[in-house]
């Protein structure tokens, strides 16, 4: 049996996918499955996975129908034999000592769950920068002694190797249909998380703006931001830890949503703006009746407090429709 299952969710990449699964065969480490879940491909994606799979023993296509990222991951999951789990999105590569490197991390530690730095690619620039996650290799934490690892640690599903009975034990899926499914995934994880771990290096590579990403679509689907803090949010209440997290809680929730309102300004429906712009203030309200008011500082950029202000706001989108 493998140590470390890797499942690389696969949809119609073919000009990226190549590259990802190279850089997984070159690994250092030598112990791994890759389960390259085929999420109903219409390009040329299933034969490249063929190709490594008639090389590679440890190559797998698993071929299902169409139902996302997250369906991708869960259907990844049920057919996984390792003891860790890495998740993969297959536009995107990791350097070659990435499996080396944190299972190690996580088997010196006995880790439930180890989180490390990655590249930002930007295609069009050609542009490469670090993102760093602000926790130190050297210790060992855990939400209950350190709370602002809910703040602080991104919701990605790939910068992470996780011991697989966090998500068996809990019954802990990606929800399907939705985007920003990590947030409505990580926060849980780190909760149940008691020994978590940090590698200070970046060891993944992710593409920033491939076309048609899905993480550029501008649609209905804004509104999944709301539904994926409430699933946080009641995973918290459920388990009676809502007010010990609620600050954090309160933060989490805001910088996301207001990095979905800073998405207004590019739709031109005046209806659909007015309409996210208010669902989304009275979300935060009904959840934190003492919002924008927080322990940690909301505001990173200069302009942030317009975003987070319902009245600024919607005087700034009026005035971005007048200009344009």
């Amino acid at each position: 049996m493998p140590k470390v299952s890797v499942i690389v969710a696969i949809y119609n990449i073919e000009g990226y996918l190549d590259r990802c699964l190279n850089s997984l065969k070159e690994q250092t480490f030598k112990d791994f499955e890759v389960l390259c879940v085929d999420d109903g491909s219409k390009d040329g994606s299933g034969k490249i996975i063929d190709s490594y799979v008639e090389e590679d023993k440890r190559f797998r296509h698993l071929l299902k129908e169409n139902g996302g990222l997250s369906d991708a991951r869960n259907y990844g999951m049920q057919h996984m034999s390792g003891d860790y789990i890495v998740f993969i999105d297959g536009d995107d590569f990791v350097e070659k000592d990435l499996l080396e490197t944190v299972y190690d991390r996580m088997a010196s530690d006995d880790l439930d769950l180890c989180v490390y730095d990655y590249y930002q690619n930007f295609i069009l620039t050609g542009n490469r920068e670090v993102i760093h996650i602000p926790f130190n290799e050297d210790k060992v934490y855990s939400l209950k002694n350190d709370k602002e690892l809910l703040c602080f640690v991104s919701n990605c599903a790939w910068n992470k190797m996780y011991r697989k009975e966090l998500f068996l034990a809990n019954d802990i899926l990606y929800p399907k249909g939705y985007i920003q499914e990590d947030l409505g995934t990580t926060p849980k994880i780190l909760y149940l998380a008691e020994r978590i771990g940090f590698v200070n290096r970046p060891l993944y590579n992710y593409i920033v703006d491939r076309p048609n990403n899905i993480t550029t679509e501008r649609s209905e689907r804004i509104y999944h931001i709301l539904d994926m803090c409430s699933s946080f949010i009641g995973f918290y209440k459920e388990k009676g830890a809502f007010e010990t997290y609620y600050e954090e809680c309160k933060y989490l929730a805001s910088v996301n949503i207001m990095q979905s309102l800073k998405k207004l300004p590019y739709f031109t429906d005046k209806r659909f703006v007015d309409g996210f712009l208010n669902a989304a203030f009275a979300f935060l309200k009904k959840n934190f009746p003492d919002f924008p008011k927080c322990r940690y500082d909301l505001y990173s950029y200069k302009e942030d407090h317009i975003y987070l202000n319902k009245t600024l706001l919607r005087t700034y989108l009026a005035y971005k429709r007048l200009t344009k």
